[in-house]
């Protein structure tokens, strides 16, 4: 049957791996919220798919050593993709709004955007089912005590829970939570409209929401300067070639109304049209590339006119569909 449809084939999948996780006594995940089919997948389930491998320094943010392990897993994208992120209700059909919530039977969770998923390579966020801790060769008695050396061994001993979320870019791997049991897809803001205006245009921006002081910024030459070379490529019209913006960091405008530092915070950024993208507080704080996420407010040396009069930009995405045109909002969200 398989050879002779693929769509066939793929739905016999979902359903195999829907009814397994249902049944089996190992530990599963469920994939529910803002999807067609709610899955469930077990251990074995897993192991099933073309893995991929990864390897993890575990070091967390109070500087606490957790080991390096090599993790086989398969992509967080490819799970997401069985079960079909689909909208409800909205007239913003696109997905890069949405905000993916991954817990633990712990009940810790933390918060992942649609776009650091499907803007970023599938294999950088894995549901991992297996590590090998990575040994040193040799010991360090030339640069440590044996007692440090020894402290920095023992992680590599530890029990690792499976399944477990493996962010690959993460500095800190506070992200990276072991004993996942459930992921959801959420629409923030299914209700928000968006409409086609013929002039795009915001002379200010608000940061509002989970914040200790709402903002209302006109200007930005008070932050520090961030300047960025962008290829602007996007899933709809393609390639619009090498641009130069200018303006402040993203973590600086938000830093500036106060947001608690939280893994389950989400900034909704949107625009008088109604477009909007959602970047979360890891990917801001944790991932290299957050340090680059831009408001701007010149291109190639020019104030903007066109869409302006700043741009939230996101120059390490693949696609520029995050990119928000004319921003009037920055909605700090706290999902608990």
């Amino acid at each position: 049957m398989c050879k002779k449809s693929a769509l066939l084939c793929t739905l016999f999948l979902v359903v195999l791996l829907s009814a397994n996780g249902l049944t089996a006594s190992s530990p599963a995940i469920s994939i529910s919220g803002s999807v067609k089919q709610a899955l469930t997948f077990t251990m074995e389930d897993l192991r099933r798919f073309e893995s991929v491998t990864a390897r993890l320094n575990e070091v967390s943010t109070d500087k606490s050593f957790h080991g390096a392990f090599s993790y086989r897993g398969v992509p967080l994208r490819t799970l997401l993709d069985l079960a079909v992120i689909q909208k409800e209700k909205s007239d913003f059909l696109k997905a890069v709004d949405l905000a993916i919530v991954v817990k633990n039977k712990d009940g810790q969770q933390t918060v992942l955007s649609w776009g650091e998923l499907y803007y970023r390579n599938p294999a950088d966020i894995l549901i991992a089912f297996s590590a090998t801790p990575v040994i040193p060769h040799r010991e360090c008695s030339t640069c440590h005590t044996p007692e440090i050396f020894k402290k920095w061994l023992d992680p590599l001993k530890r029990d690792v829970g499976f399944p477990k979320l493996v962010v690959v870019n993460d500095f800190y791997t506070d992200r990276s939570l072991e004993n996942i049991t459930a992921i959801e897809v959420i629409d923030l803001h299914p209700q928000m409209t968006a409409k086609k205006l013929d002039t795009l245009f915001s002379p200010e921006f608000i940061v509002t929401g989970a914040v200790q002081q709402n903002m209302t910024i006109a200007d930005i030459s008070s932050y520090q300067r961030l300047e960025i070379l962008a290829k602007q490529t996007g899933d709809g019209k393609g390639y619009h070639g090498l641009k130069h913006f200018s303006g402040a960091p993203f973590v600086e405008v938000v830093r500036s109304a106060e947001v608690e530092p939280d893994l389950n915070t989400v900034f909704l950024i949107s625009a008088p049209d109604g477009y909007r993208s959602l970047i979360s507080y890891g990917e801001l704080i944790l991932a290299p590339y957050g340090r680059n996420i831009l408001i701007a407010d010149r291109v190639d040396n020019q104030p903007l006119k066109e869409n302006g009069k700043f741009i939230a930009l996101l120059p390490d995405d693949l696609s520029a569909d995050r990119w928000v045109k004319a921003v009037e909002k920055i909605d700090v969200i706290r999902l608990k």
